[in-house]
């Protein structure tokens, strides 16, 4: 059955099986009953007792638990019964592993324990998440990992997959041939951290030549580990016979790495015949690079109609069909395959004019849904500009997919009957990767106009309501909100921890839980209370948080919290769901709470001592959510396990960076002395260094360079000491950069003088600009200017005015260093290429001088609200009024002509708004009045 379908069943279920019947219900209930009765609702299944768990225990196991109901069982049989044999922890199985470890020690000295111990090690080999000091403690404390060099080659595979917990330190002990033993086991795995993998690599090349034929093949995801400075060494033979296996681990690649085999790959002639072996990484191949292959790709139409090209690659190879090859786009347009993300609006509203028959249109679309990348913001507004002319456009909503159809504006959207914005409402639910990926300020606008036409403003916001919005349901205005169902709330907090919350939400939430009809005071609230609420703890306020019986909030249930929202931030919805200044705020309460419970808010002469941290706990929890001194109170060998973990937490403030740098020196000496593995794994801790040590490093790897070119927060000083270091280390000349070291140098460039800048080997940056104009450079704006004339080299992308919509996206936010003429003179193809990030970055004064109101007008959604206060405060009246023309289509505001809230209001009708900028060119600003709707 389906998870609705069980839960269906259990609802029913539970009305003939309240919780009085099995309170007062034999022994044998579970057994009585059958399988029925694992899909009760968890606040009647809670009431089981021991006793009842253990006699039916065989039959709740051959059905599907959800996690809250088997950590339930193990709690109540583990935690009641002191004298459970083999045979029942063997039936216990995988739910074993979620007991109190309190519970399990108590079999330490018995043949039991070992049993124990196999079903947790078989927990942890499935990839089971289990608090730290459940692991360290029954799995780590065996003598023979006191020795590592003494591990056999089978016992270290067996404890493969333990060993990104045991560390650096650990592996530093074992040798290169018990690692060269272990490799098969070890290539399997991929947990390893970069820093991990590094030593692992390093080690087992101090004793085998791992570059020779089929060795490469035979690392997996340790292929991260690989240093660039080899990578580029290898012959094209080598990297191709080795590339299809590595490449299944490419998420692995660093930046540099990436561009390394991209870059030089793409530089034999060749390559064009070798398209299946490269596809893998045509992600990180520079659009220079595939430029100069193009007229020999089109040519191969087998290779250039199916490969997975990003947007300007397409677009790039598009231009050279419909120059050279026109036919080809003439008889079909879909034969085009993957090339259909790069396709012009020109050329398809030609196509959808040429033939607007249903089943025309809906081929066309079909084939854009299918296309392998992210549809271009101006490929949609394209499609939808035409599309939306159509008689039966009510009627192609399902076929446009809940990517384009998200492109459309909500003055569009609040018009459909209430039929079409159900259609609309089940594309979005079945689909909802890109409901998340829109502003928030859209998905407010979107969820608001849809509640309202389907009538979710008045009553109960009832289960079936809040199912049918999916991913949308915690976007409904808060006064909605708060309706919530309080029986489908309690009944689906499982379910409802996966969905994304705003603050505001959260806020709510919290209440909820609170309530007497649900949770009731936080004071009351026992060890299922705290397993029901999970993640959602995380929502109370501080004061509340103070209220939770502090005997319930041991360790493991503190690692399981943390573990729980750790998994939900991995998750697509986690990963797209909170603002920058959210996901602070946020974990400045998770940061309270493990400090609060952990006893280092209260300390009086009466206290014990804070917690030191192992550095297991701080993969569990965030090493920023301890204070300074129980970092620094780590004992050697778990700070050096941790302190990759540390230099890359983005949450760890100046003062605990300063504590954790100093702890560092004590360890490995002074800046000069560290090694290039410390080095990359100090990341944002490097930024307390001062500008002596800085420039005292050894930064030769591009590991190192790029450890510390990702980061961001530098300042202007600490930018050109490390540029300068950089060159120092390397022994090379601005000239010689190439584009690997560039794009490990990340936000490095910025501490490049002008006159440095002038003399980068343009080829060199323009392979390097994917990736470097992917960041929010800090860059001055002669810098970006400088960097700007290396891209329009002759042997570069060429002349500006003849860039493409491929070449700005491309170069990103370096595109803010465009000259002023360049600017000013963009059409609207170019526009449409500029990422918002580019647009944000342009300084305030050129961005008035340089946009003129139709240029504005030309701006997408996302580009006109990357527009910042002090460039908006140095529009004109026009400009201004430009730019709300962009926005009111979705904000769903009326424009005011002068910049201010004076009530002259434009329509939301697109007619209105096409004529008031048209007018915008002819009339004064105070003449105009349209109609506000």
């Amino acid at each position: 059955m389906t998870v609705e379908q069980r839960q269906a069943f259990g609802a029913w279920y539970s009305k003939v099986m309240p919780p009085s019947v099995i309170i007062r219900g034999h022994q044998s209930l579970i057994r009585d009953t059958g399988n029925l009765i694992a899909y009760l609702p968890f606040h009647n299944f809670q009431h089981l007792s021991s006793a009842q768990l253990l006699d039916g225990l065989d039959v709740l196991q051959r059905n599907t638990l959800t996690p809250l109901k088997q950590e339930f069982i193990a709690h109540s049989l583990i935690g009641t019964y002191r004298n459970l044999t083999a045979q029942d922890f063997t039936r216990l199985g995988n739910v074993l592993c979620l007991a109190d470890l309190e519970d399990l020690l108590v079999y330490k000295d018995t043949e039991v324990f070992r049993v124990i111990q196999d079903s947790v090690m078989n927990c942890t080999r499935q990839g089971l998440s289990l608090p730290s000091h459940l692991i360290s403690s029954l799995l780590l404390t065996s003598g023979d990992l006191k020795v590592p060099s003494s591990l056999s080659p089978g016992r270290l595979a067996e404890l493969g997959h333990l060993l990104p917990s045991l560390g650096v330190t650990f592996l530093q002990a074992v040798t290169p041939s018990q690692l060269l033993d272990a490799q098969p086991a070890l290539a399997a795995l991929d947990s390893f951290s970069p820093a991990q993998a590094y030593l692992i690599v390093d080690k087992m090349s101090s004793s085998s030549t791992l570059t020779a034929p089929g060795r490469l093949q035979e690392l997996g995801p340790l292929v991260m580990g690989m240093k660039t400075e080899t990578l580029l060494t290898l012959t094209s033979d080598l990297l191709l016979s080795s590339l299809p296996a590595m490449a299944q681990h490419t998420p692995g690649f660093s930046p540099p790495q990436a561009n390394a085999l991209s870059t030089r790959l793409w530089g034999f002639p060749e390559v064009v015949d070798w398209q299946d072996d490269v596809e893998p990484l045509l992600y990180a191949t520079p659009l220079l690079s595939v430029m100069s292959r193009i007229p020999q790709l089109v040519n191969n139409t087998n290779s250039a109609f199916t490969k997975p090209w990003n947007t300007q690659q397409a677009k790039a190879l598009f231009k050279e069909v419909l120059d050279t090859r026109p036919h080809l786009i003439e008889q079909d347009l879909l034969t085009l395959g993957t090339l259909g993300q790069g396709v012009s609006c020109k050329v398809l509203q030609e196509r959808l004019h040429s033939d607007s028959s249903p089943s025309s249109v809906r081929r066309i679309l079909a084939f854009l849904r299918q296309q392998p990348g992210p549809l271009h913001t101006s490929l949609k507004e394209c499609v939808i500009d035409k599309v939306i002319q159509f008689d039966f456009v009510s009627e192609l909503l399902k076929d446009l997919g809940a990517e384009i159809a998200l492109s459309m504006s909500v003055s569009t959207i609040k018009k459909f009957p209430t039929d079409i914005m159900h259609t609309l409402r089940k594309v979005i639910v079945q689909d909802p990767h890109h409901f998340l990926l829109l502003p928030r300020v859209k998905q407010k606008l979107l969820v608001d106009k849809m509640a309202q036409k389907l009538g979710m403003y008045t009553g109960v916001f009832t289960e079936e309501e809040f199912r049918s919005l999916g991913i949308m349901a915690p976007f409904v205005v808060d006064e909605v909100f708060v309706q919530l169902d309080r029986s489908f709330f309690i009944d689906n907090l499982d379910s409802l921890q996966e969905l994304c919350y705003s603050i505001g939400k959260m806020d709510i939430v919290a209440h909820i839980l609170q309530e007497p009809a649900v949770f009731g005071p936080v004071s009351s609230w026992k060890q299922t209370t705290l397993s029901q609420v999970d993640r959602f703890l995380f929502f109370l306020p501080k004061d509340k948080l103070q209220e939770i019986p502090l005997a319930l909030m041991t360790v493991g249930r503190l690692e399981k919290l943390f573990m729980s929202q750790r998994r939900w931030e991995r998750g697509d919805v986690g990963l797209h769901c909170l603002e920058e200044d959210e996901k602070k705020t946020f974990f400045e309460k998770q940061q309270y709470f493990l400090q609060f419970f952990l006893g280092f808010l209260k300390i009086t002469p009466q206290s014990p001592a804070p917690m030191v941290p192992t550095c297991e706990i701080l993969h569990t929890t965030a090493p920023a959510a301890w204070t300074p001194d129980s970092l620094t109170s780590m004992s050697t060998s778990a700070f050096k396990n941790c302190l990759e973990l540390m230099g890359h937490d983005p949450f760890l403030e100046s003062y605990q960076r300063r504590e954790v740098l100093r702890k560092v020196r004590q360890i490995y000496g002074p800046a000069s002395n560290f090694s290039q593995s410390v080095i990359s794994q100090l990341g944002r801790i490097s930024l307390e260094l001062s500008l002596a040590e800085l420039s005292s490093l050894r930064l030769t790897e591009r590991r190192s360079i790029a450890a510390l070119g990702a980061v961001s927060a530098w300042n202007n000083r600490q930018l050109s000491a490390l540029f300068t270091t950089v060159l120092n280390s390397t022994q090379q000349s601005p000239s010689q950069l190439d584009s690997s070291t560039l794009v490990a140098m990340g936000h490095i460039v910025c501490g490049a003088k002008t006159t440095e800048i002038n003399s980068f080997n343009a080829v060199e940056f323009s392979k390097a600009v994917l990736w470097l104009g992917q960041l929010r450079l800090s860059c001055s704006e002669e810098q970006l200017l400088a960097f700007v004339g290396l891209l329009d080299h002759s042997l570069a992308f060429g002349a500006i005015s003849s860039w493409g919509t491929d070449v700005f996206i491309e170069i990103g936010i370096i595109a803010a260093g465009l000259p002023d003429m360049a600017m000013s003179a963009l059409v609207k193809e170019q526009i449409e290429g500029f990422k918002p990030e580019a647009l944000a970055a342009t300084p305030p004064e050129k961005f008035k001088v340089v946009f003129h109101q139709s240029q504005i007008s030309w701006f997408s959604y996302e580009q006109g609200a990357a527009v910042t206060k002090e460039q908006l405060s140095a529009l004109s009246d026009v400009q201004k009024t430009a730019l709300a023309m962009v926005l009111t289509p979705w904000e769903d505001r009326p424009v005011d002509f002068r910049g201010r809230s004076l009530g002259l209001a434009l329509s939301h009708s697109p007619l209105c708004l096409i004529l008031g900028l048209l007018m915008l060119l002819v009339l004064p600003c105070s003449d105009l009045i349209c109609p506000g709707t």
